[in-house]
């Protein structure tokens, strides 16, 4: 089992990295290596797919690759194409030839996936076989719902199930993903290996986790999550039923494939199975890590920027961009204006002596008086609004893109999901940025995890002072978020019953946890937050979905609508 980290479109990169790891695994004597779902291009590879030079350049990759097999079976994930569509597909090598090819069954066309828009529905099943083992082979959404395909293949008699994948990760997707996977091969009286991506691709980030189950449903080997793996995988499975004198050719709609391959029997076994395990906020973290880490390598960013405001949103991007690419990677500033408090300054530095990295101060009092009064014709005769307390945050904006802009530093933008729901945030100003490393993480969970941090430290990383204070954008004074929004508990557990949960308002405003606490009117006015602040998270940049529903690949919202709910007539009917 391979599991890799491959970057999208980097054929050569992709190829080299296969190559090597099939050169590994002849070494010690495999019988067969797997690889990944589309692991040649990368996953997902969107538009490029749409390419026929791209899928010639994937082909001509998998040529290199099957020169590269000997004595060994590998399996990789790869574009195919005939007169007839285009096909996310696995091609089955052995001894310098391409065995078989096997399309994907079931193509998932919702969520973050759009594999309807770029491939065609395969119609084969493919079943490689010796005189003991026969292997089902399937990828990633053929083995979920009512797994059709593994259902077919234990017809077939298959005692081993191999399933590559691209499975992005989530709060929920792990728990999730052992309970079905269990369903499955207890259900199909089947082995399974369940063999996943990891690294991070723009928004998603591939968590691996890889899995072996034997036929009772049990774990009985499982790979780290969010790092490149390979193990040996060496299986004692009770022999297929030999009632092959069927020699069916086709089973339901399904043509069958059937290939021989060649599997030693080895004697004396010293695999030890290993199992692998992790908490939810150690994932969580782990996630935001290496999404930051590769996004970063992905696009050539040597170095991160950040700028700090003395809150616990930018702490958290701080010590997530030290841990994804060192402290050395890692530049921060802080832009006190007029209003900024003296903690917000001292805090950063404590931060920062923390971390050891060393920060930059430039105040803004003076440019945010020059743009004052650089607009003072405009502006006269009008009252004080948000105008003049955003001109902060986007003088701020303008410095820290300029800065990066100077010297090529990826600035990692620091919003939570609360904010970016509700649009408590500065278009332009403190939504500047290349990355943005919270956007799906609310804001209750960047204190869990910025706790858990301090908690499995050797020391203070986060100092305790930006975690116990009053969150506050400190554009004017003594203001302080609540004043806008209600407690970030009360407003976390709204938007996840609106976005994550996709509730109606009626349904929200029945859930007694949440209208005990806040009014029906302050409620239905949260919601009308989220939906009119669609403009602005369409010019967000992109940032690391972790949330089972994130803004952006998920929830694709029309900013212009007439809809945005009929606030006088809400009600189910």
């Amino acid at each position: 089992m391979n599991q890799i980290n491959t970057k999208v479109g980097s054929l050569d990169l992709n190829t080299k990295k296969i190559v090597e790891k099939i050169s590994e695994a002849e070494k010690k004597n495999c019988d067969i290596i797997c690889f990944p779902e589309l692991s040649i291009t990368g996953y997902p590879p969107e538009d490029l797919v749409l390419s026929n030079q791209f899928i010639e350049n994937n082909k001509k990759a998998l040529n290199e690759i099957i020169e590269s097999t000997r004595n060994i079976t590998a399996i990789i994930g790869f574009i195919d194409k005939d007169i007839n569509g285009t096909y996310n597909a696995a091609a089955v090598v052995s001894n310098k030839k391409l065995l078989a090819t096997y399309r994907k069954n079931k193509l998932p066309n919702y969520g973050v996936f759009d594999e309807k828009r770029y491939f065609t529905k395969g119609k084969d099943l493919v079943v490689l076989k010796n005189s003991k083992i026969k292997i089902g082979l399937s990828i990633c959404e053929d083995i979920w719902d009512d797994y059709e395909i593994c259902k077919l293949q234990s017809e077939l008699n298959c005692n081993l199930i191999l399933n590559i994948n691209g499975s992005p990760f989530d709060l929920n997707k792990k728990e999730l993903r052992k309970n079905h996977l269990s369903s499955v091969a207890k259900n199909c009286n089947s082995y399974l290996i369940y063999l996943n991506s990891v690294g991070g691709q723009d928004e998603l980030i591939f968590d691996g986790s890889s899995l072996v189950i034997n036929n009772k449903g049990e774990i009985i080997s499982s790979l780290p999550s969010f790092r490149e793996s390979n193990e040996i995988i060496d299986l004692q499975i009770p022999d297929y039923k030999a009632i092959d004198k069927l020699k069916k050719s086709e089973i339901g709609e399904y043509k069958i494939i059937e290939k021989e391959i060649k599997i030693i029997e080895k004697k004396d076994s010293k695999y030890i199975p290993n199992i692998n395990k992790s908490n939810r906020l150690e994932d969580i973290l782990n996630a935001l890590i290496l999404g930051t880490k590769d996004y970063a390598w992905k696009n050539g960013f040597e170095k991160c920027l950040v700028s700090l405001s003395g809150g616990i949103d930018s702490a958290l991007v701080t010590y997530i961009a030290t841990m994804a690419v060192g402290k050395q990677n890692v530049k921060v500033v802080t832009l006190p204006s007029k209003f900024s408090s003296t903690h917000s300054i001292t805090d950063s530095e404590q931060l920062c002596k923390n971390l050891g990295i060393e920060l930059n101060n430039i105040p803004i009092k003076e440019s945010h008086e020059i743009f004052l009064k650089s607009l003072k014709n405009m502006f006269d005769g009008t009252k004080e609004n948000n105008a003049e307390e955003n001109l902060q945050a986007r003088i701020r904006g303008n410095l820290i893109m300029a800065i990066s802009n100077k010297f090529s530093w990826l600035v990692l933008s620091t919003g939570n999901k609360s904010e970016m729901a509700t649009g408590y945030a500065t278009l332009y100003g403190d939504m500047a940025g290349g990355f943005s490393v919270l956007k799906d993480v609310p804001k209750t969970l960047v204190y869990e995890l910025s706790k858990f941090i301090n908690k499995n430290s050797e020391s203070e990383m986060i100092p305790k002072n930006i975690i116990n204070k009053a969150p506050s954008a400190e554009l004017k004074p003594d203001q302080f978020d609540q004043d806008s929004l209600p407690d970030y508990s009360i407003l976390d557990k709204i938007i996840e019953k609106y976005i994550e949960q996709k509730e109606s308002i009626q349904e929200i405003l029945n859930s007694s946890e949440i209208t005990s606490i806040i009014s029906e009117e302050k409620i239905i006015g949260i919601l009308g937050m989220i939906d009119r602040n669609e403009y602005k998270r369409r010019q967000s940049p992109p940032g690391i979905k972790i949330t089972s529903l994130a803004f952006g690949r998920d929830r694709r919202y029309p900013i212009s609508s007439d809809y945005k709910f009929s606030y006088k007539n809400y009600s189910s009917s």
